[in-house]
């Protein structure tokens, strides 16, 4: 696929601590909806099962549960908005391996977020739309994490609340279900403004009377 098919939004954070970068995380985490897959690439030790700390948290799951999942293939953790699926594809070696975790069934139910390490080993299989997050060492501390939105072949389109780019699982104008009840609260509050008065049929969800000819 040629580049111009793709649309992609990338955005470039700095750490000095893992504490950091579970914050990051934990920020990107209010931003995606249940049916992202989020992948994770990096040396050891670059801070990947940190990020999904941070996802966890963000997501309201046990943090505390999180960790690498380098003797299982996956671990599945109940958050707030479903599910949160952790997958180590280091030892998947065949399409029975990802059958055995039901990878088709994630991906057609769209009712979990999938953070997926080492994605690599399965790249022919991962969604065309999906969040790529890379994290490298940039000096002894610090880490560079690279976050890229991949959306193929759509225009560009933002979440109208936060601005974020919309991704797989989004209803078209908000990345979240937070965003839309932010959005919701913000019409309550009266910070939308509307072109005319109220009329009882825009209540009703009738269709407004005409004026007669001679109000015109």
């Amino acid at each position: 696929m040629d580049n111009e098919d793709h649309v992609m939004t990338i955005e470039i954070r700095r750490t000095s601590s893992p504490e950091e970068t579970e914050r990051i995380a934990s920020a990107l985490s209010m931003r995606v909806a249940p049916g992202t897959v989020i992948t994770l690439e990096g040396d050891l030790g670059a801070g990947k099962t940190c990020f999904v700390r941070g996802l966890a948290r963000g997501l309201g799951a046990d943090a505390h549960a999180i960790s690498s999942p380098t003797f299982v293939i996956e671990h599945r953790h109940p958050c707030d908005s479903g599910l949160l699926v952790h997958i180590d594809a280091y030892r998947i070696r065949s399409s029975e391996d990802l059958a055995s975790i039901g990878w088709d069934e994630l991906l057609a139910q769209g009712d979990a977020i999938i953070a997926i390490e080492w994605p690599s080993r399965i790249a022919a299989v991962l969604p065309e739309v999906r969040i790529d997050v890379r994290l490298r060492h940039a000096g002894e501390d610090v880490r560079e994490i690279e976050i890229e939105w991949v959306r193929p072949g759509v225009a560009a389109v933002d979440c109208r609340t936060c601005g974020a780019p919309l991704g797989q699982g989004s209803d078209g104008r908000f990345c979240s279900k937070r965003c839309r009840l932010a959005d919701l609260e913000r019409w309550f509050r009266g910070d939308y403004s509307i072109s005319r008065p109220l009329e009882e049929d825009d209540l009703s969800g009738g269709i407004p009377h005409r004026r007669p000819d001679s109000d015109r």
